[in-house]
C-alpha cells in the first residue's frame, strides 16, 4: 500500500528492500537443494481513504504524488543486487482517484456519475474498458471538483455525508484512533482489552467485555 498517512520514503524503499532480503534468503539455500530461480513478484495499491475508518478525515494523494512514490519504488528495485529475481507491479493511478471520490463523496457525486453513464462509461470496473477522460469530462461539466474529496485533510468536527448512519462503532472511537495513527500507537486487540468502540451493545463477537473467544 503507497500513499498512507504518516508514510515516509524510507517506508516505501522498504518494499524493496524486504524483497530482496527474500530473494537472498533463497539464495543462501544450497545450490542443490534450489529449484532453479526464484521469481518475487511485489504489487502496490494506492491508499483510498474510507468511511468508518480512523482515515475517513485523512488527505489522499493526488495522481502525481502516487506515481512519484510507485516511481520510486521502483528505481528502488532496479538497485538491488537480486534485481533480476524481482518484480513491482502498481496499481493505475486514474482508477484510485476515481475510487477516492467516490468512497467519501456526498449527492453532489451523484450527477457526475450519471452523466459518465451518458457518456458509456458502464464496465469501468475493468481495466480494459475504464475511460478516464470520459469521468474527467463528467466532472467538468458538473463543475465537481475532484480535489475538494480527494486532497484535503478534514476536520474532525466536520459533518460528513455518512454520519446518519450508525454502524455501532462511535464517531468518538474512530477520532480517538485517527489521533492515535498519527501519533503511531497501537490499539489493543478487542480480546485483550475493550477500547470503547461503541460496538459491544450489539453483544456478541470477540469483544472482551461479552467475554467470547469466537466469533
Amino acid at each position: 500500500m503507497l500513499g498512507l498517512p504518516t508514510e515516509t520514503e524510507e517506508d516505501r524503499k522498504g518494499i524493496a528492500e524486504l524483497s530482496e532480503k527474500i530473494a537472498r534468503r533463497y539464495y543462501q539455500i544450497p545450490k542443490d537443494q534450489r529449484h532453479g530461480k526464484v521469481q518475487i513478484v511485489a504489487s502496490s495499491s494506492f491508499f483510498v481513504p474510507k468511511p468508518f475508518t480512523p482515515f475517513q478525515w485523512a488527505r489522499m494523494c493526488t495522481k502525481e504524488e502516487f506515481l512519484d512514490h510507485a516511481r520510486l519504488v521502483n528505481r528502488t528495485f532496479k538497485e538491488q543486487l537480486n534485481r533480476k529475481s524481482l518484480k513491482y507491479n502498481w496499481h493505475e493511478a486514474d482508477v484510485t482517484v476515481l475510487e477516492g471520490v467516490l468512497a467519501r463523496g456526498d449527492r453532489r457525486v451523484a450527477p457526475v456519475i450519471l452523466k459518465a453513464y451518458e457518456k458509456g462509461c458502464i464496465f469501468d470496473a475493468w481495466s480494459e474498458t475504464f475511460d478516464n477522460d470520459r469521468w474527467m469530462e463528467a466532472f467538468e461539466e458538473c463543475r465537481v471538483s475532484i480535489d475538494f474529496y480527494n486532497t484535503r485533510e478534514r476536520s474532525v468536527d466536520e459533518i460528513l455525508p455518512w454520519d446518519f448512519i450508525d454502524t455501532g462503532v462511535s464517531k468518538e472511537f474512530l477520532k480517538r484512533e485517527w489521533k492515535r495513527a498519527k501519533e503511531e500507537t497501537v490499539t489493543p486487540n478487542c480480546r485483550m482489552q475493550c477500547s470503547g468502540c461503541g460496538v459491544m451493545k450489539f453483544g456478541g463477537g470477540v469483544c472482551f467485555e461479552n467475554k467470547n473467544s469466537v466469533c
